[in-house]
């Protein structure tokens, strides 16, 4: 019993819990040139589009999620940048899809709308078309609410963004697991 109370108690002490897990897929039709703004809860974002393969438009056919992605497009408007904003945070690192023709950058800050302490970048590869699909991950100290996307603009194409779990989250939960394990064990 005692070993049991102990892994409810590590696994309620991960962080992973405290909240829902970011995950955001692109996964809906979308109308061309619809903004994804507030689609996600707790996620919202400026000046990115949800884009749909089609009949006339297939350029994403390998897409992790097949049927939508994210696409910056900000059409030469000057002082004009593009944001994923997790009012909540997120702690230790982004993995995301990604396809592109050109280099691009990924910037996270500890406020919202690129504010506050610049706490990571990752700088992505061309992939040489929007049919050719790469994982990426950005990892950063702290908690971030914002991510800068404007280095993406007409450039790269975003699927399946998720928070990565911190690596003391997952250590609580295999300490839970394997308290749980040697319990049944003794029983």
């Amino acid at each position: 019993m005692k070993l049991a109370a102990l892994a409810l108690a590590l696994g309620l002490a991960s962080p992973a819990f405290a909240a829902a897990p970011l995950s955001v897929d692109f996964e809906k039709n979308w109308s061309y040139g619809e903004e994804v703004a507030n689609t996600y809860e707790g996620v919202s974002f400026t000046n990115v589009l949800g884009l749909s393969n089609d009949v006339d438009f297939s350029y994403f056919t390998n897409a992790p999620s097949p049927l939508g992605v994210a696409f910056v497009q900000l059409d030469g408007v000057v002082n004009t940048a593009a944001y994923m904003n997790v009012a909540a945070g997120v702690t230790g690192g982004l993995s995301f899809h990604y396809a592109g023709t050109d280099a691009a950058v990924i910037n996270a800050y500890s406020g919202l709308n690129g504010t506050g302490t610049l706490l990571g970048s990752v700088t992505l590869s061309a992939t040489g078309d929007y049919s050719t699909w790469k994982q990426a991950v950005l990892s950063f100290a702290g908690s971030a609410q914002s991510f800068d996307l404007t280095g993406l603009n007409g450039v790269a194409a975003l699927d399946n963004i998720a928070a990565v779990p911190e690596p003391s989250s997952i250590a609580l939960l295999l300490a839970g697991g394997a308290l749980l394990m040697a319990r049944r064990r003794r029983a």
